[in-house]
């Protein structure tokens, strides 16, 4: 780990907000890296207290702030510190975005808010960072392509990976999902949010959770006491 940003990365790979990081100056820092770690090749952040040297990158704009003769106001000058290291992080970390990157961030910023609904905003709340990303990544594909039951699949596949989609060829717009997991009240929200954000709304969708349905002649799905009838 070397710069600040790689910091802020690592926090996001260990659970903590960005916002939690402290960025705090030092005066004897390494003058090859930005970030001070005992063990410089540690990619993991194990604090939010993250030591930085201020001249590495930003000699021009700290060199009198932390000045080794100077003296006082240290409190103060910790403080503008970080607030100026939380803004510089997140300037490095927008180099480069995409304009896919732009996008995915404004769906996210609505979700968020609730303009798709107070349901969708609970949802979004709850995924993991990189569940939710890739949940993003279909949305965008869904705002391009129109809701299918081929979307609605690929995003079942990926959001629970032991999860069958059926399309039922008895009756048209009829779909029979089995989820693979234990029925509770937060992933049932979360399937009624997928359903209403990916599939028409004529749809209708039947739910199977821990037992798959059966179907003749595939074994797997006959054994007693680990199936359901449709």
């Amino acid at each position: 780990m070397n710069y600040a940003w790689e910091a802020a990365l690592a926090a996001d790979r260990a659970g903590i907000r960005r916002e939690d990081v402290r960025y705090v100056p030092v005066s004897n820092g390494s003058p090859y890296t930005e970030v001070t770690l005992e063990t410089i090749n540690s990619k993991c952040l194990e604090e939010k207290r993250v030591e930085i040297n201020p001249l590495y990158r930003f000699s021009r704009e700290f060199s009198e702030m932390f000045d080794i003769n100077l003296a006082g106001f240290e409190t103060a000058r910790n403080i503008f510190f970080d607030a100026a290291m939380q803004y510089l992080v997140q300037l490095d970390l927008r180099q480069g975005l995409s304009k896919q990157e732009y996008a995915l961030r404004f769906l996210l910023r609505d979700l968020l808010e609730g303009v798709c609904g107070s349901q969708a905003a609970r949802v979004a709340e709850q995924f993991e960072k990189e569940k939710l990303r890739q949940l993003l990544r279909l949305i965008l594909k869904l705002y391009q392509c129109g809701s299918s039951i081929y979307l609605f699949r690929e995003v079942m596949r990926y959001m629970y990976p032991d999860s069958m989609v059926y399309a039922n060829n008895e009756a048209a717009r009829q779909v029979l999902v089995y989820v693979g997991l234990k029925e509770t009240e937060a992933e049932r929200e979360r399937l009624e949010f997928l359903q209403d954000m990916f599939l028409p709304v004529n749809y209708q969708v039947f739910l199977f959770w821990e037992h798959h349905f059966g179907i003749i002649d595939v074994e797997e799905t006959m054994e007693f006491d680990g199936m359901v009838l449709f």
